[in-house]
């Protein structure tokens, strides 16, 4: 006779075998997932005799809304983190998270419905494969259209299904490569693409500074926002200082390069992070662009304040490999 889960039992087994998922495909790209979907329409080893033993109770579970919204949510973020941890470039408008949580939502009730039907280990691993597959075939569907969205063309050749990962950097690395010292900083601070572990927001407030993250994943934590950048409102003459190491700009220049519709989304929202500094704030950023900061340097509202940082030269990126102060003076 089989031990019965109470909920927080049983829920803690199913994200454990939701994050086993992703660990498993860890070495898988983008690229695989669009034309080797074959390679992600299988569950892991122990997780069909888990679920066998436990039908009951998971069919259970799944039949309460609330645990279903809370575990599309978490099959949701965990999809988001693996997507954005292979192409930093890669962000999903909100009508594309609107897709994904119709899709899990559908996804968990077909395996609600699989357990239900199941009489044999058998019959639930075969109910299990056809839901698996109809389940990537879509998620495919969903990224493929995004991709073409973002680049018409040959899907093969899509800039956004190479592999770019997006780093995280210690606090002291990011202020050095910045030229910026915590004890200079206007507050309140602004980090944009502050990562998912939000170490220089953290390190600010440790030094006394108002600080807040910002980004598509971060901390469970006060003092961070977790809201797409062209979703969140920066207000007016509102911050001291906003920090963009390795994220806003770099995405900025990937765009102008790729997707000039969607650079003038950027350009606008450059200009609304200008109008959202204070009176002799900050906005304080690397690497430089120098296509938009021409035109902060012909007016009398701004200074710009440019520091090359030393890199190998081969690299071929001197043009905009400089960090950069945007300071408001008027």
């Amino acid at each position: 006779m089989s031990h019965h889960l109470n909920p927080s039992e049983l829920e803690a087994l199913l994200l454990r075998s939701i994050d086993q998922r992703y660990e498993a495909k860890a070495a898988q790209s983008l690229a695989d997932y669009i034309f080797s979907n074959h390679l992600f329409q299988s569950f892991q080893p122990g997780f069909l005799d888990f679920s066998y033993r436990y039908r009951e109770e998971i069919a259970n579970y799944l039949s309460d809304e609330q645990h279903l919204a809370a575990l599309s949510t978490y099959c949701i973020r965990s999809t988001k983190n693996y997507t954005y941890q292979r192409n930093q470039f890669i962000n999903f408008p909100q009508f594309y998270d609107e897709l994904l949580l119709a899709q899990y939502h559908d996804f968990l009730l077909q395996l609600k419905n699989a357990l239900e039907q199941a009489d044999t280990i058998e019959d639930l691993a075969n109910l299990y494969a056809a839901v698996l597959q109809k389940h990537h075939e879509r998620l495919r569907l969903i990224l493929s259209s995004y991709c073409a969205a973002y680049q018409p063309g040959d899907l093969q050749k899509n800039p956004l299904l190479k592999t770019v990962p997006c780093a995280e950097y210690s606090p002291q690395f990011q202020l050095h490569l910045l030229g910026l010292d915590t004890a200079e900083l206007a507050d309140p601070i602004l980090d944009i693409g502050c990562g998912e572990s939000g170490n220089l927001v953290t390190y600010l407030r440790e030094n006394g500074r108002i600080a807040i993250g910002l980004d598509r994943l971060v901390p469970a934590l006060p003092n961070f926002v977790q809201q797409d950048w062209f979703a969140f409102d920066f207000g007016s003459a509102r911050w001291g200082t906003i920090i963009a190491h390795q994220s806003f700009s770099t995405h900025f220049i990937h765009t102008h390069l790729h997707n000039s519709e969607k650079a003038q989304k950027y350009a606008r929202l450059y200009m609304s992070l200008l109008s959202s500094l204070k009176l002799g704030g900050k906005f304080c950023y690397a690497p430089g662009l120098p296509f938009i900061e021409a035109h902060n340097e012909k007016t009398a509202d701004y200074t710009v304040t440019k520091t090359i940082i030393e890199a190998d030269k081969t690299l071929g990126i001197g043009e905009v490999f400089y960090s950069t102060i945007v300071e408001r003076i008027a």
